[in-house]
C-alpha cells in the first residue's frame, strides 16, 4: 500500500488512492459514472480539509473491460503508485480476476455494484447489493404483482447465471415456473431471433441481467417487435438512470428495475446529492444506485481511516465495521461480513428516464451473501461454505469452458472458409492454366515466335522483355520499349519497365529521360488507340513543342500502341527508329495491334499467377496458424476440465479423511480406559479365584461355558488389534489430508518425504501383489532434506504421476518371473527405487527409478509432449508427465529429466530450489495442481 499508510500519518502530505473502471470497451457505458462519482466525493473531501489532514490524490486506470486488464492495473496501482486502496469494479469476472492481487499484497478495494453473493473476502468491501437484497424482494414482488411464469435472460458470466440459479430455486419454492433461459455473450447487439422466442415461450415477465451496452439494443428490438410492458414486462437489475439515459426513457417505458437508490428517492440528502452531481457534470445527467454506491463508499473508507487513525489495511479494515451514513438512498451500515446493509427500492420506468417507485422494503435488509446460512455457522460445518464459495468459480469455469469451445467453432469455421478459399484460389490457378494453354494454341495457329516467346513464361518481366525484344527482332528496329502510365502520381507520367535498343548510347540518355519524352501524348494515344508517325520531320499530328522534344532525341518514325489491361492499368509499347525514316506497313501496324492485345492477356495472366500464388501461400499459412490454435485450445479445453474432476476428487477426498478422523479419534482415545478398565476387571477376577475358589455351582458352570481362562488371556491381545487398527486408520486419515490439502496463493515449506509416504500409502494397494503378480519391491533411500518452499499438492500429483507410471511399467512388462507372459523365465523382481539427497545448499533432488522395460529414444523425445501417450486407449490421457514438466519447471523453477535404457530400466529426476525466487512466486499459480489424472 502506499507509503503514508506504512510510515504513519503526515499532516498536509498527499494519500494516493486507485480509481479503476472500464473507461472503455462494452461496459464502459456503466461505468464512466461511477468514476465521475467518486472524483466528486473525493473533491468534496479535499474541500473540507481531506483525511487526516491528508489531501486525497486520484490515480486513475482504465480496466478495458477485461479481467486481466484489471488485474495488471490492480498490480500497478499497488506496487508502483502506492495507493492507500483502491475504488472500482462492475462485472464478477472482474472482481473475481482483481481478488488474488488483492490477497497476495494486502490490499483493500471497494466494489460498488450488485453482485451475485457466495463470496466474502476480508480484501473487499461489497457497497453494492446482494441477492437477497435486490434479487429476491424482486422475484417476490412480481409473483405477487405480475405472475408466475418467468423467462430469464442474462449476459453470459458469473452474475447473471448465479442470480438465475437463485431466482430458479426460489420460483420452485414460491410455486412459480421457467419458461425459457438464455444467455449471451458481452457486447451482444443482435436480439431479434431471441426477442422472437421471448414472443412465442409468452411468459408473464422477463427478468433480465443483461449488463453493458447489451441492454441498448435489446430494449430498442424489444419495442421495434411491438411487445409493451403492459404484455411482457422486464424486470432488470442492471438497468438503471444512467443506462436510461442512452436507452431513452420513452424505449424501455412501464418495464421495472430493482434497485437499493433511485433518483426519484425524495429527500433532502438526495436532493443535494442530485443537485451536487448535476453541478459538476451537466444538468443532463442522471444518478443511480451503482453511482450512488461509488460515492458513499469513499465517504465510508474516509470515516474508516479517521477513526483507525490510520491508512494501515488491516486497523482500517477493522475500523470500517460498524460504520454508518446518512446516504442519499437512506442510511447504510457496513456489516462484520464486508458487505452494507441497504433497503431494496422497485421502479416502474416513465418517459422521461426517472422510477416510479412502487415498491420499498419495510426497513434496510441484512446482506446474506451466503443464501442466509451465514446465520446458522455455529452449527454448520466450514465446508459447507467452500462448496458454496465454489459454486460461483464452477460457473465460472464453465463460462470459460463454453467461450473456448465458441473460439473453438470460430476457428473451426475459419479453417473451412479458408480452405474453401484454397479451393477457389486452385481453381483459379486452373482455369488460368486452361487459359494460358488456350493461348497457346492460338500461338501455334498464328505461328510467330513472338507469341510462343511471350506465352513462355508467367513472370511479367520476362514477358514484356521478351516482347520487346522479338518486336524489335521482328520489325528490324532501332528500339522497341514498354512503359507503364502512372497517373497516380503527381505530375502523371510514364515509366519505362523494359526495352530492347539497338543503339546502346542512346539506351542511358532515354533512361536518364524517364519517359519525358512521350509527355503530352497520352491524350493523342488514348483518343486515336494507336499512333503511327512514318516521318517525324513532315508528320503534322502533333503539336510543335513534342515533335521537337522527340526530334531532339534523334527519334525519326514512331509507333505507339496502347495496351490495356482488366485491372485498368495502361501502358504503351513503343517501336521507334533512329537512323532514318520508317513508314510502318499496313501488316506491321495490325501486327503490333495483335501482339499487344495477346501481350495484354498475358499481362493479365502473369498479375492472375502472382496474385494465385500469393493468395496460396497466405491461405497456407493461416491454416497451420489455425490448425495449431485448434490443438492449443483443444490441449486448454482438456486441461480445463482434468482441473476441474481432480478439484473435486481433492474436495472429496478432503471431505472423507475428515469424517473418517471423527469417529476414529473417538475409538482410539477411549482404547487406553477400555484396556485400563478390562485389565482391572480381571484383576478383580483373579482375586476372587483366589479367595473363593470354590464357587458355587452356577458360577462354575458359566465360567466354563465363556471360557474365562481364554477370555482372559484373548481380551487383552484383541483390545490390542483394536489399537494397532485405529492407528493404521489414522496414519490413512493423515496421508489422504496430507495429499488433498488445498493450495493457498503463497507458497509454504513441504516436507517431502512426507509428500512421499503419503503418496506411496495411496497407492499401497498396487504395490500389493495381485493373483499371480508378486509384490513390487519398494527400496527407499532417503537423505536428509530441510524443508522446501512449493505448492504441496502440486508436487504430491508429480510423485503420484511419477510412482503410478513406474507401476504401470511394471505391470505391462512383466517383470517378475511366473506371471509373465514371456517364454523365457526372468529371475529379476519388479522393484521401485525412492532416493532423496541434498545436492547442495539450496537444492534437493528427488529420484524415482523402476527396472521396467525403458523407452526408446523416439519415445523419450516425445514424452513431455501434450496427449502423447504409450499406454492402450482408454488408460492414459497423455496429460500426466506434461503437466509434471509444468509443475516442476513452470511453477517451482526445477528441473525433470528422464534417463532411460530399453530393457533395463526408467528414472526421473526431479530437483527444486529449496526458496523460491520472487519472479517463480508472482507467475506461479497452484491452478495446474488438479490439472492431470496420474497417466502419461
Amino acid at each position: 500500500m502506499s507509503e503514508t499508510s506504512q510510515s504513519g500519518v503526515r499532516s498536509g502530505s498527499k494519500i494516493r488512492v486507485g480509481i479503476l473502471h472500464s473507461l472503455s470497451g462494452t461496459m464502459s457505458i456503466s461505468e464512466a459514472s461511477l468514476m465521475e462519482a467518486e472524483l466528486m466525493a473525493i473533491a468534496q473531501i479535499n474541500a473540507a480539509g481531506g483525511v487526516l489532514g491528508c489531501t486525497i490524490e486520484p490515480v486513475i486506470e482504465d480496466g478495458a473491460s477485461d479481467p486481466a486488464t484489471f488485474a495488471l492495473k490492480a498490480r500497478k496501482l499497488i506496487e508502483q503508485d502506492k495507493v492507500a486502496t483502491i475504488f472500482g469494479g462492475w462485472t464478477s469476472a472482474i472482481r473475481k480476476a482483481v481478488l488474488p492481487v488483492l490477497e497476495e499484497l494486502n490490499a483493500l478495494m471497494w466494489y460498488p455494484v450488485e453482485y451475485e453473493g457466495l463470496e466474502c473476502s476480508r480484501q473487499i468491501f461489497y457497497t453494492g447489493i446482494c441477492p437477497n437484497q435486490q434479487v429476491e424482494p424482486a422475484v417476490d414482488w412480481l409473483l405477487k404483482n405480475q405472475g408466475k411464469r418467468f423467462y430469464l435472460l442474462g449476459s453470459d458470466y458469473v452474475f447473471p447465471r448465479t442470480a438465475n440459479k437463485l431466482i430458479k430455486a426460489q420460483l420452485k419454492q414460491q410455486g412459480g415456473s421457467l419458461v425459457g433461459e438464455e444467455y449471451v455473450a458481452l457486447g451482444t447487439t443482435e436480439f431479434r431471433e431471441l426477442i422472437g422466442r421471448i414472443e412465442t415461450a409468452k411468459p408473464d415477465v422477463v427478468f433480465s441481467t443483461l449488463n453493458g451496452d447489451s441492454n441498448l439494443a435489446f430494449y430498442q428490438q424489444y419495442k421495434e417487435a411491438g411487445i409493451s410492458a403492459t404484455e411482457i414486462p422486464i424486470m432488470a437489475v442492471s438497468v438503471a438512470e444512467e443506462e436510461l439515459r442512452r436507452i431513452g426513457g420513452s424505449t424501455a417505458v412501464g418495464h421495472y428495475a430493482s434497485w437499493s437508490y433511485f433518483q426519484s428517492i425524495d429527500t433532502p440528502q438526495n436532493q443535494e446529492f442530485v443537485k451536487s452531481f448535476q453541478a459538476q457534470y451537466g444538468a443532463d445527467r442522471v444518478t443511480s444506485a451503482p453511482l450512488e454506491s461509488a460515492y458513499v463508499q469513499v465517504y465510508l473508507w474516509k470515516q474508516a481511516a479517521e477513526q483507525a487513525g490510520s491508512f494501515e489495511v488491516d486497523l482500517l479494515r477493522e475500523a470500517a465495521y460498524g460504520q454508518t451514513f446518512d446516504a442519499p438512498g437512506g442510511q447504510v451500515r457496513i456489516e462484520p461480513n464486508n458487505h452494507v446493509r441497504k433497503q431494496c427500492h422497485i421502479g416502474k420506468i416513465l418517459p422521461d428516464g426517472q422510477f416510479e417507485i412502487v415498491f420499498t422494503s419495510a426497513g434496510a435488509i441484512k446482506p446474506q451473501p451466503w443464501l442466509g446460512i451465514e446465520e446458522l455457522k455455529d452449527s454448520i460445518s466450514p465446508v459447507v461454505f467452500d462448496m458454496l464459495a465454489e459454486v460461483s468459480q464452477s460457473i465460472q469455469y464453465s463460462c470459460q469452458l463454453e467461450q473456448k469451445s465458441r473460439e473453438v467453432e470460430v476457428a473451426m469455421a475459419q479453417l473451412v472458409a479458408t480452405n474453401e478459399r484454397l479451393q477457389k484460389t486452385q481453381d483459379q490457378l486452373l482455369q488460368a492454366e486452361a487459359k494460358f494453354r488456350e493461348l497457346q494454341a492460338r500461338e501455334k495457329l498464328l505461328k510467330s515466335r513472338l507469341s510462343s516467346q511471350i506465352r513462355s513464361s508467367l513472370e511479367l518481366d520476362q514477358i514484356l522483355l521478351t516482347a520487346v525484344q522479338e518486336i524489335r527482332s521482328l520489325l528490324q528496329i532501332d528500339c522497341c520499349q514498354f512503359f507503364w502510365y502512372r497517373c497516380e502520381v503527381n505530375p502523371p507520367r510514364f515509366e519505362l519497365m523494359q526495352e530492347a535498343n539497338l543503339l546502346l548510347q542512346q539506351v542511358g540518355e532515354l533512361k536518364q529521360k524517364r519517359g519525358q519524352h512521350l509527355q503530352g501524348l497520352e491524350v493523342r494515344i488514348d483518343q486515336q488507340g494507336m499512333l503511327q508517325i512514318d516521318d517525324l520531320a513532315v508528320d503534322e499530328q502533333l503539336d510543335v513543342i513534342s515533335r521537337d522534344r522527340l526530334a531532339s532525341l534523334g527519334i525519326k518514325s514512331l509507333l505507339i500502341a496502347p495496351v490495356q489491361t482488366r485491372a485498368n492499368k495502361m501502358g504503351i509499347v513503343v517501336c521507334q527508329h533512329c537512323r532514318e525514316s520508317r513508314p510502318w506497313s499496313n501488316q506491321e501496324v495490325e501486327l503490333i495491334a495483335s501482339v499487344v492485345d495477346q501481350l495484354a492477356s498475358a499481362i493479365d495472366q502473369a498479375e492472375l499467377y502472382a496474385q494465385s500464388r500469393m493468395t496460396a501461400v497466405l491461405a497456407t499459412a493461416q491454416a497451420e496458424q489455425l490448425k495449431q490454435a485448434l490443438h492449443d485450445l483443444k490441449a486448454y479445453q482438456a486441461q480445463l476440465v482434468q482441473t476441474e474432476k481432480m478439484s473435486t476428487l481433492g474436495t472429496l477426498v478432503a471431505g472423507v479423511a475428515h469424517e473418517i478422523n471423527n469417529p476414529t479419534s473417538f475409538i482410539y482415545g477411549n482404547l487406553h480406559y477400555a484396556k485400563e478398565y478390562t485389565q482391572n476387571l480381571l484383576e478383580l477376577v483373579k482375586l476372587y479365584q483366589k479367595y473363593y475358589p470354590e464357587p458355587i455351582s452356577e458360577i462354575e458352570a458359566y465360567t466354563q461355558t465363556i471360557e474365562l481362562e481364554f477370555l482372559a488371556k484373548d481380551l487383552p491381545k484383541t483390545l490390542y488389534s483394536m489399537e494397532i487398527g485405529a492407528e493404521r486408520i489414522r496414519h490413512l486419515v493423515l496421508s489422504l489430508r496430507n495429499f488433498s490439502r488445498t493450495d493457498h496463493a503463497q507458497m509454504q515449506p513441504m516436507n517431502i518425504h512426507e509428500g512421499i509416504e503419503s503418496t506411496l500409502l495411496i497407492l499401497r494397494n498396487r504395490i500389493k501383489g495381485k493373483g499371480e503378480r508378486p509384490p513390487l519391491e519398494l527400496i527407499k533411500d532417503y537423505g536428509p532434506l530441510p524443508p522446501v518452499e512449493c505448492y504441496p499438492s502440486q508436487l504430491n500429483q508429480v510423485f503420484m504421476n511419477l510412482l503410478g507410471n513406474a507401476i504401470d511399467a511394471l505391470e505391462e512388462s512383466g517383470v517378475g518371473c511366473e506371471w509373465s507372459d514371456r517364454r523365457e523365465p526372468i529371475t529379476q523382481n519388479p522393484t521401485i527405487w525412492i532416493r532423496t539427497e541434498l545436492l547442495d545448499s539450496d537444492r534437493v533432488a528427488i529420484r524415482i527409478a523402476d527396472n521396467g522395460p525403458g523407452m526408446t529414444e523416439e519415445v523419450k523425445l516425445k514424452l513431455f509432449d501434450p496427449f502423447f501417450t504409450t499406454k492402450p486407449i482408454g488408460k492414459g490421457t497423455g496429460l500426466g508427465l506434461s503437466i509434471s514438466y509444468q509443475i516442476v519447471v513452470e511453477k517451482h523453477g526445477g528441473v525433470l529429466r528422464c534417463e532411460s535404457v530399453l530393457g533395463k530400466g526408467t528414472e526421473f529426476a526431479i530437483e527444486l530450489p529449496v526458496y523460491q525466487c520472487h519472479e517463480t512466486r508472482a507467475t506461479a499459480a497452484p491452478s495446474v495442481a488438479a490439472a492431470s489424472l496420474p497417466h502419461c
